[in-house]
């Protein structure tokens, strides 16, 4: 069944658009004289006009859902209820409001930006060229994925523990990762990864780990390869490399429609501080000194 909830502010704005000084003036802003009469609530009309206006605003729904005279009886009766509210509002003085003259400017806003910028840019005048030489200007820092390390670690404080924690990790067959699992289970004092054998994870030249640490797990080359240990921020660290991962590059395909929702947006943006440059040339804005 077709409800139509009614906000006060839409109402107050509504009621603001209405083609009326007052409500002496019978019809709504944007009806046509030609378009034939649906109703008449005071001395204000409701025209065929402002019904297929209503299915238009109907959240994804189509012409086709009011086809039913239910639902199109509903429709209308909604439209009636508005117009009653929007008439009260109107004789409140609700109309001349702050809030509801400035959510009326928003509305009116919104309708300029989009009429001003809708041919400048728009999301077709975005070419297959503009995007792929956008796509390659950006592959290497937005479409790169680095090449990284997999990397366990142990940390220990005591730098005689640690040289003897660290020759048994190199003691350790290179691919015994399970063997320097548990060791740094047994003996890491980093209580973030010791429940994971020390599993750092994967690290590339970006991630947040300390500048120190990132080098050292970077300068490994072999699988089961272990270094260290090493004085890091205050402890001594050792690493054994896991896997290694190579850079990898995303094709244009796969980045295709975000990167021109990317563009667009930009443009729009570049287009909308044009245009605010302009209105500033054609118009004195002063500022108050505090």
């Amino acid at each position: 069944m077709f409800s139509r909830p009614i906000c006060v502010a839409v109402v107050l704005c509504a009621a603001a658009c209405s083609k009326r000084a007052g409500v002496d003036q019978p019809g709504r802003a944007g009806a046509s004289a030609s378009s034939p009469l649906v109703a008449r609530v005071g001395k204000v009309e409701l025209h065929e006009d402002d019904v297929q206006r209503a299915m238009a605003r109907e959240p994804g729904s189509s012409a086709e859902r009011f086809n039913s005279p239910q639902a199109r009886a509903e429709l209308i009766d909604g439209l009636v209820r508005f117009e009653l509210l929007a008439q009260a509002a109107d004789r409140a003085g609700l109309t001349k409001d702050p809030d509801a003259v400035h959510a009326l400017q928003q509305i009116a806003v919104t309708k300029l930006v989009n009429q001003t910028l809708g041919a400048i840019a728009a999301p077709d005048t975005i070419t297959q060229a503009d995007l792929e030489r956008e796509y390659y200007a950006r592959q290497a820092l937005d479409y790169t994925l680095p090449a990284a390390v997999q990397v366990r670690h142990i940390r220990i404080s005591d730098a005689k523990l640690a040289a003897r924690v660290a020759a048994q990790a190199k003691a350790l067959a290179p691919d015994d990762d399970h063997g320097f699992a548990s060791l740094a289970a047994k003996t890491s004092e980093d209580t973030a990864t010791r429940a994971g054998g020390g599993d750092l994870g994967f690290i590339d030249k970006t991630s947040r780990l300390s500048p120190g640490l990132v080098a050292a797990a970077l300068s490994l080359k072999t699988p089961g390869e272990v270094t260290g240990p090493t004085l890091l921020d205050g402890s001594f660290e050792i690493l054994r490399l896991v896997s290694l991962r190579s850079a990898a590059v995303s094709p244009f395909s796969s980045v295709e429609e975000p990167l021109r929702q990317r563009m667009y947006r930009e443009r729009r943006a570049k287009a909308l501080d044009d245009y605010l440059a302009r209105l500033r040339k054609e118009t004195a804005v002063e500022l108050a000194k505090p």
